[in-house]
């Protein structure tokens, strides 16, 4: 791990980890969760993410995977961080959003050697996570190509419902007491 992220990351106390595979079983990573008001370095930071509730609700996003409450993607060059997430957000659920707050970050790292080809940051990077009120719906600008199958609101009462990750009901107690 670099330096300066290492140095970042030793500031911060873990709050889930978990492993994961991507690429159809080929990339195998360690995900470390963490609560936080800061910024990792930002070339380390890939995507952005966020927990949106509406009332007393949470948008989860199913995949062909499962489900998540924390819609998001990739920066794309040129974005702002904000830019990125407002993007992601309409792209993948309609929705924009408003009241935006920094959870914390996701630190991904690779157990495995990464494919050839392969064009991402490696062996570690970064996913923030914000908290975020859900402003106007436009359905018509998801896009109709990607993974996610459907976006809903669920009672955050009956969130145990969904078997989230522990991460996942972390932030979103957190998101639950900064929006």
């Amino acid at each position: 791990m670099e330096k300066d992220l290492e140095a970042f990351i030793q500031q911060h106390t873990p709050i889930a980890e978990e492993t994961a595979r991507w690429a159809d079983g080929a990339i195998n990573l360690r995900i470390t969760n963490y609560l936080s008001d800061a910024l990792p370095p930002l070339q380390y930071v890939t995507s952005v993410r966020a927990i949106v509730l509406k009332d007393e609700n949470v948008l989860v996003v199913r995949t062909l995977s499962g489900l998540h409450i924390e819609p998001g993607g990739r920066r794309e060059v040129g974005e702002t961080l904000m830019q990125t997430l407002q993007r992601e957000m309409l792209e993948e659920t309609g929705w924009t959003i408003e009241h935006i707050h920094l959870l914390g970050f996701k630190h991904l790292h690779h157990l495995t050697p990464v494919p050839p080809g392969y064009s991402y940051i490696s062996p570690d990077f970064c996913q923030l996570i914000y908290a975020a009120r859900a402003h106007t719906h436009r359905p018509e600008v998801v896009r109709t190509d990607d993974i996610e199958i459907e976006t809903f609101f669920y009672p955050i009462a009956e969130v145990q419902a969904l078997n989230l990750k522990p991460a996942e009901i972390v932030y979103l107690e957190m998101a639950q007491k900064s929006v």
